[in-house]
This record gives C-alpha cells, sequence and structure tokens, in this order.
C-alpha cells in the first residue's frame, strides 16, 4: 500500500503504465500521478551527469547555439508572465542546469542564484554566475538564507523531486513575504496527456510525480501558499534542439520524423523557433 503525497489516501493507486520496470500509479482519490518505486540516490546522481545533457545538444563546455536561443527564448515568456507581479531582485533559478534561465532573468534586471544537482552543469552555471551564487545539490539542503529571494523559478523541477511538500515548503521559507515562485510541470490533466495516453512524451524514468491544476493548488496549500495565476505553459523549440532530444528520449513517431526533417531542412529552419504548447502548466505562487 503506498500513501498520495498530496490526499494521503493509502491505496494501491490505479497501474497507468510501466517504465523501465517501474509502475506509474494513479490515485483514485486525487488523481497525482506517481512513478512507483523512484530511482535511488546513486541512480539519480548517474543519470544527472553530463551524458544527460546530450538531448541539449551539450558537450562539455561548448554550448549549442539552437539549445541557448530556445531555452532563452522560453525564460523570457516565463519572465514575461513573473513581471507582472514582481519587477527585480533576487532570483533564484531550482534546476538551473547551466544557467540560460538566469542568463535571460539577468538580462531582464535579477540578480542571478541558482540550485543544481548535477555537478556537470552546475559547474558550468558556476563560471558563469560565480560559486557564491550557484548551489551544488537540491534546495532543502541550500544555504541561502530565509527570505531572501524576491522570485523563485522551478521550471521542469518539481516532477523531479522526492517529496514534492518538502520541496515547496523550503521554497516558501527562502521566498521574501510578496515573493512570487513560478512553477512550470507537466499537466497530467492536459490535451495532449489525453492525445497520447501511455505514449505522452512527459512519460519519463526521472519524472517521478504528474500534477494537474487541482492538486498543484492542493499541495501548494499544505505548504502555505497560494495560487495567483496559472496558464497553459507554450515553449520555444526549433527542430534541430527536437532531434537531439529524441535521439536520447527514442519515441515510436518523433525520432523518425525529426531525423529526416534535419536531413532534408536547411540549417536556417532547424535553427528557427516556434512556440507550441507542449502538455505543461505553468503557475504563480505567493504566500497565503
Amino acid at each position: 500500500m503506498e500513501q498520495c503525497k498530496i490526499c494521503n489516501t493509502t491505496n494501491n493507486g490505479i497501474a497507468l503504465l510501466t517504465i523501465e520496470g517501474r509502475n506509474v500509479l494513479r490515485c483514485q482519490n486525487c488523481e497525482l500521478e506517481w512513478l512507483s518505486p523512484q530511482l535511488n540516490d546513486a541512480e539519480i546522481t548517474a543519470l544527472y551527469s553530463e551524458n544527460y545533457y546530450k538531448a541539449w545538444g551539450i558537450k562539455g563546455s561548448t554550448e549549442n547555439s539552437a539549445t541557448l536561443n530556445m531555452k532563452k527564448a522560453t525564460a523570457r515568456l516565463r519572465i514575461a508572465l513573473l513581471k507582472k507581479h514582481i519587477t527585480s531582485g533576487n532570483m533564484l533559478d531550482v534546476g538551473c542546469a547551466n544557467g540560460y534561465f538566469l542568463e535571460a532573468a539577468v538580462e531582464q534586471g535579477f540578480q542571478p542564484y541558482g540550485v543544481e544537482l548535477s555537478e556537470y552543469s552546475s559547474g558550468l552555471a558556476k563560471q558563469k554566475f560565480g560559486a557564491s551564487n550557484i548551489y551544488h545539490g537540491i534546495l532543502e539542503t541550500c544555504e541561502f538564507n530565509e527570505s531572501f529571494f524576491d522570485a523563485i523559478n522551478m521550471a521542469d523541477l518539481l516532477e523531479h523531486v522526492k517529496s514534492p511538500e518538502e520541496t515547496l515548503n523550503k521554497a516558501r521559507q527562502l521566498l521574501k513575504p510578496k515573493g512570487v515562485l513560478i512553477i512550470t510541470t507537466p499537466d497530467s490533466g492536459s490535451f495532449s496527456k489525453m492525445v497520447f495516453g501511455k505514449r505522452w512524451p512527459h512519460y519519463k524514468l526521472e519524472h517521478f510525480f504528474y500534477f494537474n491544476t487541482k492538486n498543484i493548488e492542493q499541495i501548494a496549500d499544505k505548504c502555505g501558499l497560494k495560487l495567483i495565476e496559472a496558464e497553459n505553459s507554450k515553449k520555444a523549440l526549433n527542430l534541430a534542439y527536437l532531434n537531439t532530444q529524441y535521439k536520447v528520449y527514442p519515441h515510436w513517431f518523433f525520432t523518425p520524423a525529426f531525423k529526416s526533417l534535419n536531413v532534408l531542412l536547411p540549417k536556417a529552419l532547424l535553427n528557427y523557433n516556434f512556440y507550441v504548447l507542449t502538455g505543461e502548466i505553468t503557475v504563480l505562487l505567493t504566500h497565503k
């Protein structure tokens, strides 16, 4: 028997699918989905090595221009949404990788700070923003002062953590009283999930949880946070990035399709950013 991390219902959950021998379960009460069992610490450390970033087309310290431009374009969308509430100040990016979001945040007048579990990518971020501004590890053990941040970004992060409640509680402690936490995560209630079903591209071994709008609000409330805004997430994408992404994460349709396009089309078109809904939700939270 497993206990749901949001509504605390103890049930076996409904088994939706299997990912490399691990089940994705859905709570029969609140519909939270989760991976069971999760990866252990050693598996997580191994996963987020330099090899993880092959899907971004990154190797060593060499940037991939298509990925850089795409990631920063997406970051600008999130920052524009955030700036409706917070226009400047200390910005913490949790799961900052090598710092693309923080680069865009600096351009928009924020002071950059980051938390990153990967030793490889946190090292790249430290080179850009300084060792004291980037914490290598997880949010729950970071050494930043309480009530220090005007804004905290968690893009493609909450689905990766072992305990979302602990992560959100820590974020609330670090956030100033009028600060804003912005979260982007796969939406298990999205149209793309309905269309793809068990073949939804967001089903990955490193994704421990899958939320919908309702259970994000539920867990936020448990952690002393309230929802102030929500929207279906758009992301900047380009064909060059999608080709490298689906080489690493094979998909029956997307992998051969993007491989063919990357052979047939000129580089200018492959690197051109377009904006799409990707089956994710972006929510803004603040203190209750």
